[in-house]
């Protein structure tokens, strides 16, 4: 599984760019957390995915920590980070199993 979820806390409105506010609310906000969806996705790929499958996601700054636990709760293994071009925390990756 391969997610691009929505992101950001509803409480970062105020702190992004106009361009960024011209794409629809739905594909940018995800909760006052920001990674309401994210969780929720972590939460049902076991149902989906077979043992070994891979769940890679995008992130928010300051979300890994969190994320990680959430997927290690949910017994995913080889969990990884990866940074983006500026050294932000952007991607996590997870084998289920």
């Amino acid at each position: 599984i391969v997610a691009n979820l929505p992101y950001i806390s509803t409480k970062e409105r105020h702190n992004l760019s106009r361009e960024v506010l011209h794409d629809p609310e739905v594909a940018l906000f995800a909760g006052e957390r920001g990674d309401e969806l994210i969780r929720e996705l972590i939460d049902q790929a076991p149902l989906r995915l077979r043992p070994g499958g891979l769940l890679a996601l995008e992130i928010g700054p300051g979300q890994a920590e969190g994320l990680i636990q959430a997927l290690a709760d949910k017994n995913f293994s080889d969990i990884y980070a990866r940074k983006d071009y500026q050294g932000t925390g952007r991607f996590l990756f997870a084998r289920y199993g």
